[in-house]
């Protein structure tokens, strides 16, 4: 068998992807081709497809983590014209004015819980692919935590712009036609937006990686968090009371009500709360 047959079986044993499997060989082709001796100098087969498949795979989460992060950009894009137009020149409905109330409280709970995960996961994602951008390989452990984070935002961004094309459709008897026209409008671009990046995400999911090392924390990410390193029910703690503490203050202030305020703060807590006992190993937040 051919250095050059026994390189390219190697690259499909790492499932690396058939477009960059035959640049490859073709690049390896045209250097073996220009110096003699070439494949005893480049080394072991398996050896260079392994750091080639690293490599591809590195580079294939960080471009999934920053189209994640683009794509949930046009998600909060959308979420944010469609509520300041219907706040500002429409008002809002009452939840129970649309065809159907179990429908606008669906629609409500994603438009608010969807965009706080789909934050969390997308940035933590997007800020560990540029923190490492100058890193040929990354460990495998490390692969999957980036990739992990990208799904979670991309999922929640998902939520996001579902419960707005919900909450569209719910009032669509109730709202000016324009305003209707928008916000589906911008949703619906903004889903699209997320399947394009869903694909981009999936394009380095195959690639097999064995670099070893370990995967890194959210710790590692914030440096004012280590201090709580090894403390998971701290961290919670003091996310859970930052949180609902912002969220009671802005709250009692914009309604000039400390009721409401308490409620909207407690129900951002319980939120938050389950979100770390959920989600919290999959971003890196606990082991």
């Amino acid at each position: 068998m051919s250095w050059l047959r026994e390189f390219e079986d190697e690259l499909k044993a790492r499932a690396i992807r058939p477009a960059a499997r035959e640049r490859l060989v073709a690049e390896l082709a045209d250097h073996i081709a220009c110096e003699r001796g070439a494949p005893t100098r480049l080394g072991s087969p398996r050896e260079i497809a392994a750091q080639y498949a690293d490599e591809l795979a590195a580079d294939g989460v960080r471009h999934g983590a920053a189209a994640t992060f683009a794509a949930l950009s046009c998600a909060a894009l959308a979420l944010a014209v469609s509520q300041l137009t219907l706040g500002r020149f429409v008002g809002y409905p009452g939840f129970d004015h649309g065809f159907s109330t179990p429908l606008a409280l669906v629609a409500i709970l994603a438009i608010l819980i969807g965009p706080q995960v789909a934050l969390v996961g997308g940035t933590l994602a997007a800020w560990r692919a540029l923190r490492r951008r100058r890193e040929a390989v990354l460990p495998a452990a490390e692969v999957a935590l980036v990739r992990a984070r990208a799904q979670v935002g991309l999922a929640a961004g998902a939520v996001t712009a579902g419960g707005l094309l919900l909450y569209t459709a719910d009032f669509i008897g109730v709202l000016p036609a324009w305003w209707l026209a928008l916000s589906g409008g911008l949703a619906a671009a903004a889903m699209a937006a997320l399947v394009a990046a869903r694909q981009v995400l999936a394009g380095s999911r195959a690639t097999v990686v064995v670099a070893g090392g370990p995967a890194g924390d959210i710790f590692d990410d914030i440096r004012p968090l280590r201090a709580l390193r090894g403390h998971p029910l701290l961290l919670w703690l003091s996310a859970a009371l930052s949180c609902g503490g912002l969220v009671t203050i802005a709250a009692w202030h914009a309604e000039h009500s400390l009721v409401e305020g308490l409620e909207r703060g407690l129900f951002e807590a319980v939120a938050l709360s389950i979100g770390f006992a959920a989600l919290g190993r999959k971003i890196g937040a606990r082991r």
